[in-house]
């Protein structure tokens, strides 16, 4: 019994590190690097879209519009999880000190 909870602490401790490296990168690449990037070429991204319209006079007309793809919940929920698996660590370890 004593086994398959230290196992199951690991596992709960490698996918925590897991999510918390996810949630960092997402973060530098979704945040940081647009953010000193901008900051750095002094460049405005926050309104960046384009529209393309591709027709002619004897065929259909399309219309292609891009923008910025939001990732925040992304990051968001990683980082959840991240603190959800520290905060287990933790209660689990309080539990283990305490008996």
């Amino acid at each position: 019994m004593k086994k398959a909870k230290s196992i199951k602490v690991k596992v709960i401790a490698i996918f925590t590190v897991l999510c918390a490296l996810i949630a960092l990168i997402s973060a530098f690449f979704n945040f940081l690097l647009p953010l000193y990037l901008s900051y750095k070429f002094n460049i405005d991204t926050r309104d960046a879209g384009t529209i393309g319209i591709i027709g002619g006079a004897d065929g259909p007309t399309v219309i292609f519009v891009s923008g910025q793809i939001s990732l925040h919940w992304f990051t968001a929920i990683f980082a959840l999880l991240t603190l959800l698996g520290i905060m287990y660590l933790v209660i689990t370890k309080h539990k283990k000190n305490h008996n």
